[in-house]
C-alpha cells in the first residue's frame, strides 16, 4: 500500500487555523447562555461564520453565528435561529432550498451563490466593454438551474460606445429569442421604474461582470448611501470589485410579499467546467427543440455531419453569434 503524502506545513497551519476557528465558535456560542424560541428568518448576508439574519415576522436584523452543520448558508436561505438575552443570535437550521444558482471556484468546488431565488437580473454595460460570450455563460448557468432571467443593460447614456460596439443590435438577438431586456441609466433616470416593477414580487438577484454598475444600481433603487462604487480602469477597461459579500436589500418592509433583490459580487469570469457540454448546449434555448434529433446521438454540435443545430445554423434559424459563443465556451479550459 503507497504511503500517503504527508500535509505540508501550510496545510497543517490551515488544519489547525480552521480547528481553533471552531473551538472559538463553540465556545461563543456555550457562552451566549439561555437563546429563546426558534424563529423563522432570512439570510440577508453572510461573513465567515456570522451572517444578517431577518426575522421574517418583525424584519428586525440580527447578527448571527453559523453552527457548524449547516454546511454552506448563502444570501436567500431561510433559517431557523434563536436569539439570546444579549442580541446575539445563533441559526440553528436551513430550511429546503426552491431554487439554487451555483459556480465552480477553483479552490472550493462548486461554490452556491444564492438561494430560493426565482429571478436572475443580468447586468451589461457598454463599459466594461460588452461581452456575449459573458452573457452566454451567465444565460447557461441560470438556464440550467431553471431560474427566470432578465437582462439589464446599464449606462445606456454611453451611446457613443453602445453604437461603437453594436450593443443594440446584439441584445436584439436575445430578446427575439424571448429574454426581457430593459435598459437603465443612472446618470439620467432612465429606466428607473420599469426596473423597480420588474423587481417587485419577486425574489431576485443582480449578477454581472465587475464594474457594469450593480452597486450604483442599488444605491439608485434604494438610496443606500453606505454603498461603495468604483469608476472602470481607463487603461483596461475592467471593472473593480467593490460589492465583496452578497446583500439582501428588501422592496418594503415585508420580504415575501414586497420581494427583495440580492446584490452579488462581480466576477469577471464565469467558470462553466461543472457542466458537460450536452447541458452548455440545453442553456441555449433556441437549441433545446433540436436537441436528441442529430445523426449522431453524442454530437457536440461543432463539425459533426447531420447536426440538425448546423442546419439550423445555416439557415438562418439560429444566431450565428450565438452558436459561436456555444463553441468557444465548450472548447475553453474553464469547462
Amino acid at each position: 500500500m503507497a504511503k500517503r503524502d504527508k500535509l505540508t506545513e501550510r496545510q497543517q497551519r490551515q488544519i489547525a487555523k480552521t480547528q481553533r476557528k471552531k473551538a472559538l465558535l463553540a465556545n461563543t456560542i456555550m457562552q451566549m447562555g439561555d437563546l429563546g424560541e426558534l424563529k423563522k428568518g432570512l439570510m440577508i448576508s453572510r461573513f465567515g461564520e456570522q451572517a444578517d439574519t431577518m426575522d421574517i415576522e418583525t424584519g428586525q436584523v440580527t447578527r448571527c453565528f453559523l453552527r457548524q452543520h449547516l454546511g454552506a448558508p448563502v444570501a436567500g436561505d431561510r433559517v431557523g435561529f434563536r436569539v439570546s438575552n444579549n442580541q446575539q443570535g445563533v441559526i440553528e437550521s436551513i430550511e429546503e432550498r426552491t431554487s439554487l444558482l451555483q459556480r465552480p471556484s477553483h479552490h472550493q468546488g462548486l461554490k452556491p451563490v444564492v438561494a430560493n431565488i426565482n429571478r436572475v437580473f443580468v447586468m451589461v454595460a457598454p463599459l466594461p466593454d460588452f461581452s456575449s460570450v459573458l452573457l452566454d455563460r451567465y444565460l447557461v448557468a441560470i438556464e440550467n438551474a431553471g431560474i427566470d432571467i432578465t437582462i439589464v443593460a446599464n449606462k445606456w447614456d454611453l451611446t457613443e460606445e453602445i453604437e461603437k460596439q453594436s450593443i443594440e443590435e446584439q441584445l436584439s438577438t436575445y430578446q427575439t429569442l424571448g429574454y426581457a431586456v430593459i435598459k437603465i441609466s443612472t446618470k439620467n433616470g432612465n429606466g428607473k421604474k420599469e426596473f423597480i416593477e420588474a423587481i417587485a414580487n419577486h425574489a431576485s438577484i443582480l449578477v454581472g461582470q465587475s464594474g457594469v454598475g450593480k452597486s450604483s444600481v442599488i444605491n439608485w433603487v434604494f438610496s443606500v448611501e453606505t454603498l461603495a462604487t468604483q469608476s472602470i480602469s481607463e487603461n483596461s477597461r475592467l471593472g473593480q470589485h467593490t460589492t465583496t459579500a452578497s446583500q439582501l436589500f428588501c422592496l418594503g418592509n415585508d420580504p415575501v410579499k414586497g420581494g427583495f433583490i440580492i446584490d452579488s459580487p462581480g466576477i469577471r469570469e464565469f467558470g462553466l467546467w461543472h457542466l458537460d457540454s450536452s447541458q452548455v448546449a440545453s442553456g441555449f434555448c433556441e437549441f433545446v427543440p433540436l436537441l436528441g434529433s442529430c445523426k449522431y446521438r453524442d454530437c457536440k454540435h461543432i463539425d459533426e455531419p447531420g447536426c440538425e443545430i448546423l442546419i439550423a445554423v445555416a439557415k438562418g434559424l439560429i444566431s450565428k453569434a450565438r452558436w459561436s459563443n456555444y463553441k468557444k465556451i465548450i472548447s475553453s479550459n474553464l469547462i
